[in-house]
């Protein structure tokens, strides 16, 4: 038989999201419990090794190979995200953590994820959050407007947990969809953007890449091969985007794998790659390797997982010793243990935010925090060889004090005691581009957390929420509105 268990605010999902939800509910006073299917917290920041906390501050003139080329360092733009997000990233800096200065981090600090792991068990202990680490979360129950409970399976067998209040951070917005609350998905054609699995590669000769740099400048897509030299010398994090000629050729030749569901003849996916706080000679690739991937779908999910993995990471990888000039005796040390992702389900809330928002710089009574990244909006189907970056959207907003993010993002249609945090939340395609960001998905947890509590507390539903008294409790914590 299954077991009962009770809480006042369950969350679902420990990546950004789900942290920022599970602190600020606890905080708030709610019996908190987080659940996680793997092995330990973090999700995208520690089992993706998405090590980059990317949107602490705005982007301007990211393509223009200024400043604002140089993510890891560039601070030509004002810091719009704190709250629970800045905590973790002084006290990562705190364990050395982390390339960054307290209180005044990069448009995209670097982290180590492996001190990431205990620092986020640390967190959880300190705020009194109950883990539940390898389970499941594979169905509801539903009674009228409300979830009774959530289903997970671990090796304890099948546990119904039941709470006042249920907060989806699950990154594909599975409990809000098994609810019954509506979303969308992709784009018109109902493809979604790339996925890809970060593979980490060692003894790799940086001096010999960055010579073919120089003798190749159009080869480098973002900033200069000097500016990014510069800061290899100075021990920054690199960010080396770039190869289409490298990769064209190989694919010419036969020397680079056809990406899954590529459509077009002649991939041109975007390569990025990185040095984070690696260790010396050490990099990891980030490339677009599977396209039009279905998260929602076992069968499009367990496809896309066995092509990256015994397909387009050894191809890659080949493609590279043999045509990437200091690869040349390099080893495929590791890949990360969770497929990285992009886009999949968004609900349909109270309010969907757009790309003509991020455009306008929009305000929000309602706000519950701020984002001043880039529209980022990756290719679906392979890249174009005629259109730069592949014809990745790249849109900056016209002034760098960002946008508000409105409270009604969070609250899905017709469940009543549910909230959503991360890339699920109610948005169009592009404004998705802007929030998925890791440092935007905590800021999004941490009030969806917050909300949850003040709603187990007192009975109201999410949508009845009182806006300006969750407003002056995130004020209170530090996030800026």
């Amino acid at each position: 038989m299954p077991q009962d268990k009770y809480y006042d605010v369950v969350v679902i999902g420990s990546g950004p999201a789900g942290i920022g939800a599970a602190i600020a509910a606890a905080r708030g006073g709610a019996k908190t419990l987080i659940v996680e299917k793997e092995a330990f917290l973090g999700g995208m920041m520690t089992a993706g090794l998405v090590t980059g906390f990317h949107g602490m501050r705005s982007h301007q003139g990211f393509q223009e190979k200024g400043e604002g080329s140089y993510i890891p360092v560039a601070k030509n733009t004002p810091v719009l995200t704190k709250g629970i997000a800045m905590e973790l990233v002084n006290r990562l800096i705190d364990v050395n953590g982390a390339y960054a200065e307290k209180d005044d981090p990069p448009m995209r600090t670097e982290f180590d994820p492996q001190i990431m792991i205990p620092l986020l068990f640390k967190m959880m202990k300190e705020n009194g959050v109950s883990v539940l680490l390898d389970s499941f979360v594979f169905g509801v129950e539903v009674e009228g407007d409300k979830i009774e409970y959530v289903k997970v399976a671990n090796k304890s067998g099948e546990t119904h947990i039941h709470a006042k209040e249920f907060v989806d951070c699950s990154a594909d917005g599975d409990v809000a969809a098994w609810a019954g609350a509506p979303f969308v998905q992709g784009g018109e054609d109902g493809r979604c953007m790339p996925v890809t699995i970060y593979a980490v590669i060692g003894n790799v000769d940086l001096d010999r890449f960055f010579q073919y740099f120089m003798e190749n400048p159009d080869d480098m897509h973002i900033g200069t091969p000097e500016g990014w030299y510069k800061l290899y010398k100075e021990g920054a994090p690199l960010n080396l985007i770039g190869l289409r000629k490298l990769i064209r050729k190989a694919a010419e030749n036969g020397d680079y794998p056809n990406l899954l569901n590529q459509t077009t003849s002649i991939p041109y996916p975007i390569m990025d790659i990185q040095t984070s706080i690696l260790p010396k000679n050490t990099v990891k690739i980030q490339a677009d390797m599977a396209y039009g991937i279905d998260l929602t779908d076992a069968q499009s999910l367990t496809q896309a997982e066995m092509e990256i993995r015994s397909v387009q990471i050894p191809g890659i990888y080949k493609f590279l010793k043999k045509y990437a000039p200091g690869f040349e005796n390099s080893i495929l040390l590791e890949t990360a243990p969770l497929i990285g992702t992009r886009e999949s389900r968004r609900i349909v809330g109270q309010y969907t935010l757009t790309g003509e928002d991020v455009m306008a710089n929009k305000e929000f009574d309602n706000s519950i925090g701020r984002c001043g990244r880039a529209m980022n909006v990756h290719s679906s189907g392979g890249g174009s060889q005629d259109k730069p970056r592949g014809g990745q959207q790249w849109i900056e907003q016209p002034k760098p004090t960002g946008f508000g993010i409105p409270y009604p993002i969070l609250v899905p249609q017709k469940i009543n005691n549910l909230l959503v945090g991360g890339r699920c939340v109610s948005v169009d395609r592009n404004a998705l581009g802007s929030l998925r960001g890791e440092p935007t998905c905590m800021i999004t947890g941490e009030a969806a957390g917050e909300a949850a509590a003040m709603c187990a507390a007192s009975g109201v539903a999410p949508k009845d929420l009182d806006v300006k008294e969750l407003q002056k409790k995130l004020i209170a914590h530090n996030v800026i509105l």
